[in-house]
């Protein structure tokens, strides 16, 4: 991993962040994309790339074979994979709902676990990030300058999106913990599997920095037998979801 800053950049002027386990190709395609059409992408677009990303295979292996057993995530695993259920069958007001106290519980126990003092859930991921910088750089954990990188572009997405005042949301997605929460956004304002994605990518930094810590991979979990089994019941879950009635 390599200095990332132009990840960063591009990321946060479409409400993302660099993620954890997407390779580098992915990432210099989607950053290209958003370069090109003048630094911005539409939220739609951004949708269809991340669903490459958070795909039935890739998510079924993080639920059977990396939730479970990364420190502070695993005592959510439940919770986590309800919602990625919900999710594949199209329930994605429940989905994010579900994600947002993970996102916060884990974040509040990984602080503790490092001994990272905050004053709100704003200011938590700033320090939280801040600290894992430090470490980083203090003990040459990883790729350094990538390793900031990474953190400063959650710690921007945090404050500057999943963490803002709802009504100073920039975009349309309305990825916002206070909003859907505090019941702020109704059906119509939020619900999307954007929204989904950029929640789960929230508990998927959270793994990478429990990593620090814990013996496990920085890297992508490989598919198992249980994973495969896992991702064809979330693809006959967004089968039913197409289908479910629907009621005015």
């Amino acid at each position: 991993m390599s200095n990332l800053d132009h990840y960063k950049q591009a990321f946060g002027s479409v409400g993302w962040f660099i993620p954890p386990y997407v390779t580098v190709g992915f990432l210099s395609i989607l950053s290209k994309r958003i370069a090109d059409n003048g630094h911005s992408l539409d939220q739609q677009e951004l949708e269809a790339f991340l669903a490459l990303i958070y795909s039935a295979d890739n998510v079924a292996a993080m639920v059977t074979e990396r939730y479970p057993v990364t420190p502070y995530i695993q005592d959510y695993k439940k919770i986590i994979s309800e919602a990625v259920q919900a999710h594949f069958t199209g329930l994605d007001h429940i989905a994010v709902s579900g994600l947002i106290p993970v996102i916060e519980g884990a974040g509040k126990k990984l602080a503790d676990d490092r001994s990272v003092s905050f004053v709100s859930i704003r200011s938590l991921f700033n320090n939280l990030a801040g600290d894992c910088k430090r470490d980083a750089i203090e003990n040459k954990i990883g790729a350094v300058d990538g390793v900031v990188c990474m953190m400063d572009s959650f710690a921007e997405f945090a404050e500057k999106h999943l963490y803002v005042h709802s009504e100073n949301y920039p975009l349309a997605d309305k990825t916002n913990r206070h909003g859907i929460l505090h019941g702020a956004y109704s059906d119509h304002d939020y619900g999307r599997p954007l929204n989904f994605y950029k929640a789960i990518a929230a508990i998927d930094f959270l793994c990478f920095v429990s990593a620090f810590r814990a013996p496990i991979s920085w890297f992508a979990p490989s598919p198992t037998d249980e994973s495969k089994l896992l991702a064809t019941y979330y693809c006959t879950c967004a089968l039913l979801g197409k289908n479910k009635p629907t009621f005015s």
